[in-house]
Parts: C-alpha cells; sequence; structure tokens
C-alpha cells in the first residue's frame, strides 16, 4: 500500500467545538460539516462535534445529510441552500433535517412532500436572508412576505439567518452593515407576528470577533478544524487554542542527486544552481495537491523544514533535502513533525490559494486516518 495519508485529530476537532462553545455563551454551537467534513470525513468530524457540544450540523447538499444520518447522527442536521424541488420528499423522509428556503418553487415543493407525508405539518425549515453575500436567499425586503408564505404552507419557520461576506477582516464596516439589516429584517418579522426560535448570523470569523453576531446559534466552519479564516483573524485563533486538526503524511521513496543546471519537473519551473539531493514523494494532484505547490511549498523531513522543488505531478513530488535524509523517511506536507508544524494557512499563503481549498481539494485517494 501506497506510504501515504491523511491523519485526523479528532481530539482536535472536540477540543476546537468545546473552546467555540465556551466563547459564545449561551449561543448554541452549529459544526459546519459540508465537503466531506472540509476533508477531514463528515461522519467522523460530526461525530466528535457533537460528543463535545455542538448541539446542530450543517451541510449544503442534501446527500450529505443522508450520509451523516447513514452514520448514525441524530442532531439537527441544517442544509445551508435550497433543495431542488425534487429532492424534498428525501429531505422529510431523512427525519430532523432542516431545509433553507427562499424561493417559492421551494416552498411549495417542501409543503408538498410534507402533506405526502406528514398530512398533520409542523416540519421546520429556516429562512435564509441576502444581507449582503448576494449568493443565495431572499432580499431583506421581501423577509416577511417569504416568511408569511412559509407559515401559509403549513410550515413551521424554525429558524432565520443570514451569513457574513466580511467577518475574516474585522475592520471591514460591511459586517455591521449585514447586523444592521438582518436585525432590520428581525424586527419587521417580530411586527407581523413572527419570531424564529432559532436565529443565527455568525461564521467562524464573526463568533470569534463580533460577539453581536452570536444570536441564539452560531455556525463553526473552519474554526471546526483549527484553521484561521484568514490572517486577520490568527491572533484570536490562537488565543482562543484553536488546533489544526488534519495532516498530510507520506515518505521518502527515491533518492538522488540532480547536478547544477538541470531542470526538476514539467516544464522545468525549477533549475537547481548546485548539485541537489532531491527526495520523491509519493503524493501528487491526483491527491489534490495544487499543483503550483511545489513552487512554493514546504514539508517536513527530520523535523526541519524543507523546500519543494518543480511543480506538483500526478503522482509525486520533489524535495531538496540532504545527505540525512534517506529512503523511508517520513514526510509531512501539512501538520506537525518535531517542534515545527506547517499551517494550512501558510501553505494556502505560500502558493495564492485560501486555506479552504488546502483541506477541501484533498481526494479520496489518500485515506483518512484517525488516530
Amino acid at each position: 500500500m501506497r506510504p501515504t495519508w491523511v491523519s485526523v485529530d479528532l481530539d482536535a476537532v472536540a477540543h476546537n467545538v468545546a473552546a467555540v462553545d465556551a466563547l459564545v455563551g449561551d449561543a448554541a454551537v452549529c459544526a459546519v460539516v459540508k465537503a466531506d467534513g472540509y476533508g477531514h470525513g463528515a461522519p467522523a468530524v460530526a461525530a466528535a462535534a457533537v460528543r463535545a457540544g455542538a448541539t446542530w450540523l450543517a451541510v449544503a447538499l442534501v446527500e450529505e445529510a443522508a450520509e451523516l444520518r447513514a452514520a448514525g447522527l441524530t442532531a439537527p442536521i441544517l442544509v445551508l441552500s435550497e433543495p431542488r424541488p425534487d429532492e424534498m420528499s428525501e429531505v422529510v423522509a431523512l427525519g430532523g433535517v432542516r431545509p433553507t428556503l427562499y424561493t417559492d418553487a421551494g416552498i411549495v415543493a417542501c409543503a408538498s412532500a410534507v402533506a405526502a407525508a406528514e398530512p398533520s405539518g409542523g416540519f421546520a425549515v429556516h429562512l435564509k436572508v441576502d444581507t449582503g453575500m448576494h449568493r443565495v436567499g431572499v432580499r431583506p425586503e421581501a423577509a416577511v412576505a417569504t416568511a408569511r408564505r412559509i407559515v401559509d404552507a403549513g410550515l413551521a419557520l424554525e429558524g432565520v439567518f443570514s451569513h457574513c461576506s466580511t467577518a475574516d477582516v474585522p475592520d471591514d464596516p460591511f459586517t455591521g452593515v449585514q447586523v444592521d439589516r438582518f436585525d432590520a429584517v428581525l424586527a419587521d418579522l417580530a411586527a407581523a407576528g413572527i419570531e424564529p426560535p432559532v436565529v443565527h448570523l455568525a461564521n467562524t470569523a464573526a463568533a470569534l470577533t463580533r460577539p453581536d453576531t452570536h444570536r441564539s446559534l452560531v455556525r463553526v466552519g473552519i474554526g471546526v478544524y483549527g484553521v484561521a479564516p484568514g490572517p486577520d483573524v490568527a491572533d484570536a485563533c490562537r488565543a482562543l487554542g484553536l488546533r489544526q486538526a488534519m495532516s498530510i503524511r507520506s515518505e521518502v521513496t527515491h533518492l538522488q542527486v540532480v547536478p547544477a543546471g538541470e531542470g526538476v519537473g514539467y516544464g522545468h519551473r525549477w533549475v537547481g544552481d548546485h548539485d541537489t539531493i532531491l527526495a520523491t514523494v509519493p503524493m501528487g494532484y491526483a491527491d489534490g495537491l495544487a499543483r503550483a505547490w511545489g513552487l512554493g511549498g514546504e514539508a517536513l523531513i527530520g523535523g526541519r523544514r524543507r523546500p519543494l522543488r518543480g511543480v506538483v505531478s500526478m503522482d509525486a513530488l520533489m524535495v531538496e533535502v540532504d545527505a540525512l535524509v534517506s529512503l523511508g523517511d517520513e514526510v509531512v506536507l501539512l501538520g506537525g513533525q518535531g517542534d515545527e508544524e506547517i499551517g494550512a494557512g501558510e501553505v494556502a499563503d505560500a502558493i495564492g490559494i485560501i486555506p479552504w481549498e488546502v483541506l477541501c481539494s484533498l481526494s479520496h485517494r489518500p485515506p483518512r486516518r484517525y488516530p
């Protein structure tokens, strides 16, 4: 078997959830486990998060909710975007899965699916309000009318929420604009006699830096996995003691000396100016590593940082090493070894992507291990 795997520290996941739970006080914690738990493995992460105090889970797709139910997770699950009309029957059948609604077609389809399965009604849904992300949701001025349509259709409007688009930059004033818009919607709903018991706005960055966004529930995504949403909130993550849960590990499978002036890898994007010892590592972009990782990234071997050389290939990458490195030595591309640690944010900065891509782009080819 290829000596390459992704190690996921579920104790770190539990620690991170508990730390956020303590920070937000009376607000409940919703662990966002979409995209296979940001590449960590959704069922395992969800179970660890619930054990640590998360009372809600959130996903992007109906099939992601189905996977959690099949794995035995019983916590309420929020589907963050409106399911397609032909998916509503499955949502209802899964039990305890809350669809997000914001269109007439979605409301009608959901109500029809509920009527077919549960004639007594009472099926809980959440209303998404677009306060400025402009991705999905109902405009603030249409929120009351949409909420009324939900209630008139016999559905239980359990929750209303929005999403912060710039909270990873705490000084950005637009978060305040979104808070004001959201509060105005809540006031309008209350004036119309509609007061959903579950109100949520905060993502990880807002949960850490904007207590005014906490409300009755906070949705924590990348913070569950111990990664800062951006450099401006990195200090807040460190102060809270968040721990990166993922590490990517392999080993040296080939060693060679490349003469000075010879190029390395496809396109010879790196050319050494000295004789160079290169270690080949059996992991590549088919495993989800960005091709550019080889042009700015580092690896840990023997507790030391060592530069990658040449673009990442489909199944392999190369690392500049010294004579102290041997075949079979452990290679860490993400995570810790000895006193050193490579963080997802650091990798993202080095190769021009964001931490979410570092985590979520990993394919299923490298197996996940839960030591």
